[in-house]
Order: C-alpha cells, then sequence, then structure tokens
C-alpha cells in the first residue's frame, strides 16, 4: 500500500487505517532485511580446526556460541552479526543457515572479517575462547555448555564437517 484508503464508514475507517499501517510496517520491515523477518539468531564460527565459544555470566556460567536476541526491527542476519560483534569483539559476515533450533533460533555459518577482536566482551559474557573438538567434547561430558541436548553437540559435528550428520536433524525444533 502506497498511501492509506479512502475514509468510509467510521467503524471501518479505524479498521482499514490499522490495516493500513500494519502492513506498511510489513513491508518496511522486509524491505530492510531484503525479505527476511526478525528472528533471534547467533553465529558458529570456526576458524580452522577451532571454534568461538562464549562462557556466559548467567544460566549457570555456561559455554554458548555469541548470540542472542533480536531489537524486533533488524533482520536474523544483522542480529547473529551484532550479538557476535557485541558478546565477542569479533566482527563477522554471515554465511549460510546451519539450522534453527529452540523456539526458531536462527544459527548462521559465519566468517571473521579480521585475526583479532575490536573490543571486549560485553557484561554477559566472563570469557571468549577459542575451543578444538578435544576441548568441545569435554566441555559437553561435563555438562558445560548451554542448550546442551538441544544445539551444542551440533558444534562438534559441524567442526569436524560432519553437517550431514544424520542425527543432526532430530532434535531441530521450529
Amino acid at each position: 500500500p502506497s498511501q492509506p484508503p479512502s475514509a468510509p464508514s467510521a467503524p471501518s475507517a479505524s479498521i482499514a487505517m490499522a490495516m493500513w499501517k500494519i502492513a506498511a510496517a510489513l513491508m518496511v520491515a522486509m524491505a530492510a532485511g531484503h525479505g527476511e523477518a526478525p528472528s533471534h539468531a547467533g553465529c558458529f564460527v570456526s576458524n580452522g580446526t577451532t571454534m568461538l565459544a562464549v562462557k556466559l555470566t548467567y544460566d549457570g556460567y555456561k559455554f554458548d556460541i555469541p548470540g542472542g536476541c533480536t531489537n524486533g526491527r533488524e533482520p536474523a542476519t544483522r542480529t547473529a552479526e551484532r550479538e557476535t560483534f557485541e558478546e565477542s569483539g569479533y566482527q563477522v559476515s554471515i554465511g549460510e543457515l546451519l539450522t534453527t533450533v529452540r523456539g526458531g533460533f536462527q544459527i548462521y555459518k559465519c566468517y571473521l572479517q579480521g585475526s583479532s577482536p575490536q573490543k571486549g566482551p560485553d557484561h554477559e559474557v566472563s570469557q571468549v575462547r577459542w575451543m578444538d573438538a578435544g576441548e568441545i567434547d569435554a566441555h559437553l561430558q561435563h555438562h558445560e555448555w548451554r542448550y546442551q541436548d538441544q544445539q551444542a553437540y551440533l558444534y562438534l559435528d559441524w567442526l569436524l564437517g560432519k553437517e550431514n550428520n544424520p542425527h543432526r536433524r532430530l532434535m531441530v525444533q521450529v
């Protein structure tokens, strides 16, 4: 809709105007995200044989990938990019969508845009670490990953290049 509808009768005028405003807001949101809806999201970032992990200052001080909540207007890819920078200090570019898990949280394959962080982690993070497969597995064995059963097991598969693991899709929840 490019302009509001003409004014019909009083009750239907307010409904029509409300619908026009909703449609206009959706068009702006879709245009800003190139057709991508807002969503909570995070980044799986690997650098050779290691992956980027953050240790949280809440939720049991567990490890997780950088990620978090949308601001309600930005597309999921922008949420993943912004949250990764806020939590780890690393700037990334967004690659493919790897999976969607618990409550629609989207995990993207992300790529470093520099070899060192541009800032320190935010208040939600006590540690930023690069973990190899052995460390990831050790933390899995000690139940030190947030969302351990829902998604953390995927990180090891992705790091080792096992994207087509048949068990990968069993735990995905939309």
